[in-house]
C-alpha cells in the first residue's frame, strides 16, 4: 500500500549537525563528569540555567557555558 522512500543522505547528515539547545540531567552529569546526585544539587543553585517542562528538568547549553565562565577558578593544590 505504501512505498518506503529512502531518506536523502544530505538531509540526514544536516539533521545531525544541528547542536541540541538543551541537556537532560543525565547529559549534564556526563558532560561535566559529575554524578547524577551532584547534577541535581547543581541545578537547584540560584542562577543556574535550568528549567522544567512537566517533570523533566532541562539545561540551556548556552546558559550553562555562560554560567561556567562566570564561576571563580578553583585552586588546585
Amino acid at each position: 500500500m505504501f512505498n518506503r522512500v529512502p531518506a536523502d543522505e544530505n538531509q540526514a547528515e544536516s539533521a545531525h549537525k544541528v547542536p541540541k539547545m538543551t541537556l537532560t540531567m543525565a547529559e549534564l552529569a556526563d558532560e561535566l563528569h559529575i554524578s547524577l546526585p551532584t547534577a541535581r544539587k547543581l541545578v537547584r543553585k540560584s542562577g543556574f540555567p535550568a528549567f522544567s517542562i512537566g517533570s523533566r528538568i532541562l539545561i540551556n547549553r548556552e546558559g550553562l557555558q555562560r554560567w561556567l565562565d562566570g564561576q571563580p577558578p578553583i585552586a588546585v593544590t
